[in-house]
């Protein structure tokens, strides 16, 4: 069985980069999940050069590297999801890096990637004035989530979210029906709807898109693409894929998790990034 399908336990995870170190010298990059194995294997060297193995799951991802740096083996990096790490000051693990913004979707349509995706998307030219307001307008809506996600985070997770479709909640005008949101989300739940409502349009000070989730966003970007072409939704993993495919190496150069891993190359005189 390939590696990358059948880890889950962090020791396998741990004892299997311990094998590949004994066989190669180059980076072992753990992820997240096979999504990011997708993804991040376009931007890196080829295996067996580079390897890529997803961990299924962040937590795996932790423990796997705290495990492979107790036991002394080098040249071994985590990639992961910021989601609301940096908001509640989570201390960061040492060769454990977080993408831009929330997550790896929010990070790509924060990219110059995010024009070309668009394009495809709405099915139509735009300019970056027009794309601009559509990103922002549905980034609102999922911070708006976002907040509600984060206070379930800090309150025991009282609210699940396993089931939300945030598109569900976008109008024909564009606009997005919160409160119905919100009274999906506490059915059969008692909690008070106004306090969460509350929770979700109070300003923050932290940027939308570290507080908004990329499944909400491309979730509401399917939607509200959906009605602007007047036609059927394609459903998020379509929206997800089509977004992790727009992203090429020109857009990830303009990321700060591409930089700081030009940094751990220099640090660990490994080569992990193709030359442009």
């Amino acid at each position: 069985m390939a590696l990358q399908q059948h880890q889950s336990n962090p020791v396998r995870i741990a004892n299997e980069v311990g094998m590949l170190r004994s066989g190669m010298s180059g980076p072992i990059v753990l992820v997240e999940g096979a999504t990011d194995t997708r993804l991040f294997r376009r931007l890196f060297i080829p295996s067996p050069q580079a390897r890529v193995i997803h961990c299924k799951g962040k937590s795996n991802l932790l423990a796997a590297i705290g495990m492979v740096t107790s036991r002394g083996i080098t040249g071994v990096l985590g990639i992961c999801d910021a989601d609301f790490d940096r908001l509640l000051g989570v201390p960061t693990v040492r060769n454990v890096f977080a993408v831009d913004h929330h997550d790896t979707e929010i990070m790509i349509s924060a990219s110059p990637a995010f024009s070309h995706f668009y394009a495809e998307l709405y099915e139509r030219e735009a300019d970056e004035r027009e794309i601009g307001r559509t990103r922002n307008r549905l980034l609102s809506y999922a911070a708006q989530i976002g907040k509600m996600r984060l206070w379930s985070v800090q309150n025991g997770g009282k609210l699940g979210f396993k089931t939300l479709d945030a598109g569900e909640y976008i109008e024909r005008d564009g606009t997005f029906d919160i409160e119905s949101c919100i009274g999906t989300l506490t059915t059969e739940k008692d909690l008070d709807a106004n306090a969460l409502l509350s929770i979700a349009t109070t300003s923050t000070e932290s940027p939308a898109t570290e507080i908004s989730c990329g499944h909400d966003l491309t979730s509401l970007l399917d939607s509200d693409a959906a009605i602007r072409r007047r036609s059927q939704t394609h459903g998020r993993d379509v929206i997800e894929k089509m977004l992790r495919l727009s992203f090429d190496s020109q857009a990830f150069s303009t990321t700060s998790i591409y930089s700081t891993l030009r940094s751990w190359e220099k640090q660990e005189q490994l080569k992990l990034i193709p030359d442009s």
